[in-house]
């Protein structure tokens, strides 16, 4: 009985790891499963069937995911205080502006809406899993690639390296966030 226990154990654990999930490691730390079930939430909303007929309706059907980036830089402004912080992409629109993660909401959102494979994508403070910045990866050409509304910038993943933000992979941590998972993806962004 053992025996199959520790199986079953084993097989789970391979099986997340196949599907590029992340294990059960931090589930002891209430502040890490605070963080991923907020923006789990996030793209619960955004992959919802009404808000992405909403976003859909704001959108040229015909747009790309390079269209619908260059959209976004006509439709909203940066703002560095994150007065209102809203987290639905409708409001966001509404208000024209944002910080990174409303940024990366709506990016996010208008892809989702048309169709396109797009996440969010945290990087955090590993002692505590408040958020440093956030953008998007979208899966385009088959490969997920950097995309950072708020920046302006398009596959660079590397940019963040210089940012002062602490070692990356040891200090900060970067999670994608998906409709009902998330992946560590900090080896993505990390200088090893």
């Amino acid at each position: 009985m053992l025996v199959l226990i520790v199986f079953v154990a084993t097989a789970v654990y391979v099986l997340n790891a196949l599907q590029n999930k992340e294990p059960t490691t931090h589930v002891t730390d209430p502040a890490f499963n605070a963080f991923t079930q907020h923006y789990l939430t996030i793209m619960k909303s955004l992959n919802s069937t009404q808000t992405k007929a909403l976003m859909a309706s704001k959108l040229n059907l015909g747009y790309n995911q390079t269209d619908i980036f260059s959209w976004q830089q006509s439709k909203m402004i940066f703002v560095q205080d994150a007065t209102g912080w809203y987290e639905d992409p409708i409001q966001i629109l509404n208000s024209g502006d944002g910080i990174c993660v409303q940024w990366s909401i709506v990016y996010v959102s208008a892809c989702l809406a048309l169709g396109y494979q797009s996440r969010l994508v945290v990087a955090a403070d590993a002692s505590n899993w408040n958020f440093i910045h956030v953008w998007a990866e979208d899966y385009y050409k088959g490969t997920w690639v950097h995309v950072d509304p708020s920046d302006k910038v398009w596959n660079d993943p590397s940019r963040y390296q210089s940012w002062g933000w602490g070692n990356i992979g040891t200090a900060v941590k970067i999670y994608a966030f998906e409709d009902g998972s998330y992946q560590d993806v900090t080896t993505t962004y990390s200088p090893h």
